[in-house]
């Protein structure tokens, strides 16, 4: 397993994700990649899709109060997902006053 270089902003609880092994979402974001933690199972496990098993509308997303913004484990910088050429890319977050 590779270690976590980012995760995203909010706990994996508020996507919808829950533990395959216990069906329960006292969880967080493992420190291995693709993976999450259940504080119950006490193991490191992949977990349910949650919204992530469909797909990703940005604007719905954020009107639910759902952020795909993402912090880089390394620097703590912080990004924010765009739509390009029907992609979502990743630039840095602009801080607002």
């Amino acid at each position: 397993m590779e270690k976590r270089t980012w995760m995203y902003i909010l706990p994996p609880a508020r996507y919808e994700i829950a533990c395959d092994l216990c069906g329960k979402n006292n969880i967080e974001w493992s420190e291995w990649e693709g993976m999450i933690w259940c504080y119950d199972c006490q193991k490191d496990t992949r977990g349910t899709g949650g919204v992530f098993d469909g797909p990703i509308p940005l604007g719905a997303m954020n009107i639910l109060g759902l952020s795909l913004d993402r912090i880089d484990v390394a620097t703590g910088q912080r990004t924010t997902p765009r739509v390009s050429d029907g992609k979502i890319v990743y630039v840095e977050a602009v801080e607002t006053p």
